[in-house]
C-alpha cells in the first residue's frame, strides 16, 4: 500500500503556488486516505466571514467538496448549495437549550471545531470512527460511537461522542476521518479505505500511522499557505492577532524558563536528583567519598534562640554549605535537623564535565569543601558573609554569647547507592559502612576540623596537585593568580589557601562511639587560630 503514496514534497512545493490551497489540500487528503468523499469546513460567526479567530467561531460552513467518479464531480460543483438547501451546512457548534442557555450539538466534527484551543497545546490531533453500523443508526433516533484521537505519537480512544444522525442519514459513511486545520477550520473525510484501519494485535497498522502522519504535515503546511492568502485589513488582523499571542507566548515561555534555571541550580546544590536517577537500578560504588558536617552544642543554641531566629540561622550555615558543595564538585545527599550528608561520587559527576581523576582528588576536593564551609561560617557570625548584609547572626552570637561553629566527619569507600523511601516521597542515598564511618568520625571530632582516620590521611599527604587533577589545580590556579609549580603538596596548598599555621594535622585520643572505636585518628585543622589573617574561602 505504501508505493499508492501521493508525494509529500511535491505538494509542499505547489502549495505555496496555488490559488486554491484547500482545492489542492481536499485532492490530496483524499488520495492520502482514499477516501469516497472529502470536504473543507471554515469557521465562522453570523457574518459568514473567513479568518475570524477561532474564539468567535459559533458555526462551521462546508466550503468545498470532493469525491470519487461522477458523483463526486456532483459533489464538488453543487455539493456546498445542496448542503445549504437540505440545511446540513451550516454546522453549528452550539445550541440554545429550554431556557436560552448555550450547549454544545452533536457530532464529531463540531467536537473537532470547538477543541481548537488544544491545537497549540498538543499539536493537530486527528480524530476518526473506524466503523459506522449503517442499519443500527438508522434505527436509531440517536446515538454515539467509540472515537479514537491520533496526535501524530499514540492513539487514544476518546470518551463517546454523540454523532450527527443526519450527516449519517444522507452520506452514509462506513468510517469517518475528521481533522481541525489551525485558524481555518476543519477537514473531513467520509468512507476511506477499510483495510486502513485494519488492526495488528489490537493496535492500527503502521500504514495508518504513515498516511495521518502525512495529513498532519499537509494541513500545516496548507494553513499556513491560505493565510499567505488574507488581504489588506483582514490579513492585518490576522498578523497582529498572531503576534500579540506569540509575543504573550514568549514573555510566558521566557520567565518559565528564568524560573526553571533557579530551580535547576538550587536543586542540583541541595541535591536533588533527576526522574531518570530516582528509577536508576541500586549498584555498587566503589570509591565514593562521604562526610557528615554538624553543628557543635546545638541544644544550647536552639534553646537560646526563638524558633525562628534558630531557622535563620541553620538555614543560613544549610544553604552555604549547598552552595558550596556544588561549587566543589559535591553533592548534598540530605539534610538532617542541624547536620548535612555531603558525597562525592562518579554516580553524581555533572554529565557535561569531565569529573575527578580519581579518589585522591575526590578526597582533596571534599577537604577543601567543608574547610571552606566551616570558613564561611566562621565569618557569618562575624558579620563578613554577603549571605547575611545585616547581620543579623552576629547581632545575635553576640546577644545571647552562643557559639556557632560546625564538626565533620569524613570516609571513603564501597557503598551501594540507590533510590530509597516511600512512593510519594524518594531520594538517591547511599548506604554503607564508609556511611557509617563518616557519621561517627564526625560524632567524636571536634568544632571546625575533618575527623578522619588514618588510610585516609596517608592518601592525602601523598596527594599532589598537578594537570592530573584537572579540577583541584583549577582551583589553586584561580587563587594563586600565577602560574603554578608543577607538583603541589595538597596540604600545602591546604594550608596557604585558608592561611592555616603549621600545625595542620593532629593526632586524636582513641575514640569510641556506639559500635566503633578506633585508636589511629586525626583532625585536619579548617579555621586559622586567632591572631592570623582570616579569610572568607569559598566561590
Amino acid at each position: 500500500m505504501t508505493a499508492d503514496l501521493p508525494d509529500i514534497h511535491r505538494f509542499e512545493r505547489l502549495v505555496f503556488r496555488k490559488k486554491n490551497v484547500l482545492g489542492l489540500l481536499l485532492r490530496f487528503s483524499r488520495r492520502l486516505l482514499k477516501a469516497r468523499l472529502a470536504g473543507v469546513v471554515y469557521g465562522t460567526d453570523h457574518t459568514g466571514e473567513k479568518f475570524l479567530p477561532p474564539h468567535r467561531w459559533d458555526r462551521g460552513i462546508v466550503h468545498q467538496l470532493d469525491g470519487t467518479g461522477m458523483t463526486g464531480l456532483g459533489f464538488k460543483f453543487f455539493g456546498p448549495a445542496v448542503l445549504r438547501w437540505i440545511k446540513l451546512s451550516p454546522i453549528r457548534l452550539f445550541a440554545a437549550d429550554a431556557y436560552g442557555r448555550q450547549k454544545e450539538t452533536q457530532g464529531v466534527i463540531a467536537h473537532v471545531m470547538r477543541k481548537h484551543k488544544e491545537y497549540y497545546g498538543s499539536g493537530i490531533k486527528i480524530l476518526f470512527i473506524d466503523h459506522i453500523p449503517q442499519k443500527h443508526m438508522r434505527q436509531s433516533s440517536g446515538g454515539s460511537l467509540s472515537v479514537t484521537a491520533y496526535d501524530g505519537r499514540q492513539f487514544e480512544t476518546l470518551s463517546d461522542i454523540q454523532v450527527n444522525l443526519d450527516i449519517i442519514h444522507w452520506f452514509k459513511p462506513d468510517n469517518f476521518v475528521s481533522v481541525y486545520i489551525p485558524d481555518y477550520g476543519a477537514i473531513v473525510c467520509n468512507t476511506v479505505d477499510p483495510l486502513l484501519f485494519e488492526k495488528d494485535r489490537k493496535t492500527y497498522c503502521r500504514q495508518l500511522k504513515t498516511r495521518f502522519d502525512m495529513l498532519i504535515k499537509a494541513i500545516e503546511t496548507a494553513s499556513l499557505a491560505h493565510l499567505g492568502q488574507a488581504k489588506g485589513r483582514r490579513a492585518a488582523k490576522i498578523i497582529w492577532r498572531k503576534e500579540r499571542d506569540l509575543r504573550h507566548a514568549f514573555v510566558q515561555l521566557h520567565e518559565k524558563i528564568q524560573k526553571m534555571d533557579e530551580l535547576k541550580t538550587h536543586l542540583k546544590a541541595v541535591g536533588a536528583v533527576t526522574a531518570k536517577q530516582l528509577r536508576m537500578t541500586p549498584m555498587n560504588e566503589p570509591n565514593g567519598v562521604y562526610a557528615f558536617m554538624d553543628m557543635v552544642g546545638s541544644s544550647i543554641v536552639r534553646n537560646c534562640l526563638s524558633p525562628r531566629d534558630f531557622f535563620l540561622v541553620l538555614n543560613l550555615c544549610h544553604e552555604i554549605a549547598a552552595d558550596t558543595a556544588a561549587a566543589y564538585g559535591c553533592r548534598i545527599d540530605n539534610f538532617l535537623g542541624d547536620a548535612v550528608f555531603v558525597e562525592n561520587m562518579a554516580a553524581f559527576d555533572a554529565p557535561d564535565k569531565n569529573g575527578p581523576s580519581g579518589l585522591p582528588e575526590r578526597l582533596m576536593l571534599m577537604t577543601i569543601a567543608i574547610a571552606s564551609v566551616f570558613n564561611q561560617i566562621h565569618a557569618l557570625k562575624q558579620g563578613r558573609h554577603p549571605l547575611d548584609r545585616e547581620n543579623r547572626v552576629k547581632t545575635l552570637v553576640e546577644k545571647h554569647g552562643i557559639g556557632l561553629d560546625f564538626r565533620a566527619g569524613m570516609a571513603h569507600g564501597a557503598s551501594l547507592v540507590g533510590p530509597l523511601g516511600s512512593f510519594n516521597r524518594r531520594i538517591v542515598t547511599a548506604i554503607g559502612k564508609p556511611v557509617n564511618i563518616a557519621s561517627r568520625l564526625e560524632s567524636t571530632g571536634t568544632k571546625n576540623c575533618i575527623h578522619i582516620e588514618k588510610k585516609l590521611l596517608e592518601i592525602l599527604s601523598n596527594s599532589v596537585i598537578s594537570k592530573d587533577t584537572p579540577l583541584v589545580w583549577e582551583i589553586a590556579a584561580a587563587k594563586n593568580g600565577a602560574p603554578l609549580v608543577p607538583q603541589i603538596s595538597f596540604f600545602s596548598f591546604f594550608q596557604d589557601f585558608f592561611n592555616l599555621g603549621p600545625d595542620v594535622i593532629r593526632k586524636m585520643d582513641p575514640v569510641a562511639y556506639k559500635e566503633f572505636t578506633n585508636d589511629s585518628t586525626y583532625l585536619i585543622t579548617c579555621i586559622p587560630k586567632p591572631g592570623l589573617p582570616t579569610v572568607c574561602a569559598g566561590i
